[in-house]
């Protein structure tokens, strides 16, 4: 009984070791995809400077992945219709994870009534972030 217990042991040693080769064994671990965080606008503050007839403000942003684009500003008459669109190049602010850009809205050429503007950024892939409003009125 000892004898066929050795000889067991020899065997399934023998199989295990695999006669003295080496064992390869291989896997594929996935990797997480990196996060991407969109810019946000965190502010926004501005007024109405009546003399020189012009909208002037700031807004203060955060882009995680420090590669903000471009500043879109769009003016909306009181009917909902675009009167004027204006698109910025922001690849200075690359690198900068928060900040504050400035703005204005050049209103001398608009008919008398209310206005509204929309501002928001976009970074190097195409993300958008939050958008954010004012309004204004001509006399």
């Amino acid at each position: 009984m000892k004898t066929i217990r050795f000889f067991l042991l020899a065997g399934i040693f023998f199989l295990l070791t695999g006669c003295g080769g080496e064992v390869t064994v291989t896997a594929t671990v996935p990797l997480p995809d990196p996060v991407i965080y969109p810019p946000s606008i965190t502010a926004l503050q501005f007024h109405k400077d009546a003399a020189q007839k012009f909208i002037v403000g700031t807004i203060d942003f955060t882009a995680p992945d420090t590669d903000l684009d471009t500043m879109t500003v769009i003016v909306s008459d009181g009917a909902g219709r675009e009167v004027s669109r204006t698109i910025t190049d922001l690849r200075s602010f690359a690198g900068y994870t928060a900040g504050t850009i400035f703005f204005s809205i050049d209103y001398i050429t608009l008919f008398p009534g209310g206005y509204t503007f929309t501002i928001y950024l976009t970074d190097w892939r195409g993300l958008l972030s939050n958008p954010v409003y004012g309004t204004f009125a001509v006399p």
